[in-house]
């Protein structure tokens, strides 16, 4: 279950707001297929990833 995409993480620029990143479409489509999985958390999803799991519900 323990779903990481860290890897992809480190590729995330700077977005226009102070403080708030862009995240790659390959990493956003990972997670949200991720989070599509049976049995899946998203909340401990978003947190392993580092993310908000608002975030990851919106991206949905």
């Amino acid at each position: 279950m323990g779903t990481k995409v860290s890897d992809m993480q480190k590729n995330v620029t700077p977005g226009r707001r102070k403080g708030c990143p862009n995240y790659p479409p390959e990493f956003k489509q990972q997670l949200v297929a991720a989070s599509c999985e049976p049995g899946i958390s998203i909340s401990k999803l978003a947190l392993e990833n580092g993310i908000n799991a608002n975030l990851l519900f919106k991206w949905r």
